[in-house]
């Protein structure tokens, strides 16, 4: 078993929010839950109101401000406020490049997300394990619900693989957040070439989609960026069988993720301290299929269904039938 984390390692948590007073009480509460809550530095970032912001909007953004004062969440807190909205986007990129920097790694959070109570230990743990493993680009505390039926029942390990990044709940070391390329100059030769946009898009059919909409400023989405840095360096992401994440910013509020919220229910949360690493670094092809099929927002076939209800009955298994594959072995 790994040594328990020591004060004075442990990286610092950065938590975006705006205008959602509830949901950062629930986010700070749960956190303030962790093992290593008492022994952190947390910053908090405010975003500012937009410039057609209403009175009642307004309202939130300062219930908001007054939400995160009211009580010692962590060791140390560091609130910055700003005055004028800067979007999601740019908020975390310029709040994480800001930390990290300072830190040279990060935790990460978003104002809709409660945490398992051991979240803090394994993210430093993840990051120490993993820090000098220059391909891991980043760590991630999100897995997906019902894992016993997901995930294959001879794996060995607490974390896997992924190609891609997830950004709910995360974390990075500042030599790999220095090298994301924010302008995305590659883009274009993913938008000429099939094959290479193909690739891109093996953890997630979408991930094209959400690269255009940003370099189309349809959308200010730092998290595809990241994740075409990790793409463009042939670099993966830590991940958890067991999720020590649930999100709870599925609303009308929600700057991004405005749906899909019945599809990430958990039951419960990740709770082991004594965490079995992967230290080979390879991509378990059963692991990435059931993503991918997961990723995947059209209906499965009618006879999809039923060969999936029979893995579920005799089998113990979702992704029975899946409804597409990266991996054909």
């Amino acid at each position: 078993m790994e040594e328990d984390i020591k004060e004075g390692q442990l990286a610092p948590i950065v938590l975006f929010c705006y205008n959602r007073p509830w949901h950062v009480e629930q986010t700070l509460e749960a956190l303030s839950k962790n093992e290593l809550a008492d022994q952190s530095i947390l910053y908090i970032y405010c975003d500012g109101p937009k410039p057609d912001a209403t009175e009642e909007q307004i309202a939130k953004i300062a219930e908001v401000r007054q939400v995160i004062r009211k009580k010692q969440w962590c060791k140390e807190i560091h609130i910055i406020e700003n005055d004028k909205n800067k979007g999601l986007g740019t908020s975390i990129i310029e709040g994480v490049s800001e930390i990290i920097e300072k830190y040279k790694k990060a935790i990460v959070l978003e104002d809709d997300l409660l945490t398992s109570p051991f979240f803090l230990d394994y993210m430093n743990k993840s990051l120490d394990h993993y820090e000098k493993r220059k391909s891991v680009f980043s760590i991630s505390a999100l897995s997906r619900p019902n894992p016993e039926r997901f995930y294959p029942k001879d794996y060995k390990y607490d974390v896997y693989v992924s190609p891609v990044h997830h950004p709910t709940g995360w974390a990075s070391w500042v030599d790999r957040w220095s090298v994301v390329d924010w302008s995305a100059q590659s883009y274009q030769l993913l938008k000429s070439d099939k094959y290479i946009r193909d690739a891109f898009n093996r953890m997630g059919e979408d991930w094209y989609q959400e690269l255009e909409n940003q370099q189309l400023g349809k959308l200010n989405i730092w998290s595809v960026r990241f994740a075409l840095a990790h793409f463009e360096n042939h670099a993966v992401s830590i991940c958890p069988i067991v999720s020590y994440i649930n999100h709870i910013g599925w609303d009308s509020l929600a700057t991004n993720a405005t749906g899909g919220g019945d599809r990430w229910k958990f039951d419960s949360l990740a709770d082991k301290k004594d965490i079995r690493f992967l230290d080979v670094l390879y991509e378990d092809a059963r692991i990435i299929n059931a993503w991918y099929s997961f990723s995947i927002i059209k209906p499965r076939s009618l006879w999809g269904k039923l060969k999936n209800r029979f893995g579920r009955k005799f089998m113990q298994r979702e992704e029975y039938a899946l409804k597409g594959k990266v991996y054909d072995h």
